[in-house]
Order: C-alpha cells, then structure tokens, then sequence
C-alpha cells in the first residue's frame, strides 16, 4: 500500500464496517424491514477487513 494513511482512517473504516454489521444484524429481527441485509453485512465485512488490513500494514511500518 502507497501513500500516507493515518491510524484515525483505518479505526475510522474498522468503526464503518462494524456498524454495518450490527444494521444487518438489528434488521435481521426486524419482519417489515428486511431490505438490504446481505448488502449492509457484505459492505460491513469488506469495510472491517480492509481497516484491520490497513491497521496492521499501519502498525508493520512503524
């Protein structure tokens, strides 16, 4: 990865994806509003792994 990332956008992207996660979890139990959850916990679990990818590559250069 190239470029200068800072440590507040990769907790920043963590913070994203886990709460797309939790909207696809909450919507799960929700009968008349089940639109969406597979997009939420793809968009969700891309977003986590990319920030703890971007954390850890974060935490390898220092």
């Amino acid at each position: 990865m190239s470029g200068k990332v800072n440590i507040f956008t990769a907790i920043i992207v963590i913070i994203v994806g886990l709460y797309d996660i939790s909207i696809a979890i909450n919507r799960r139990h929700q009968p008349n509003n089940r639109k969406g959850i597979k997009a939420y916990a793809i968009l969700g679990g891309i977003f986590t792994v990319f920030g703890i990818g971007l954390l850890i590559s974060l935490l390898i250069q220092k």
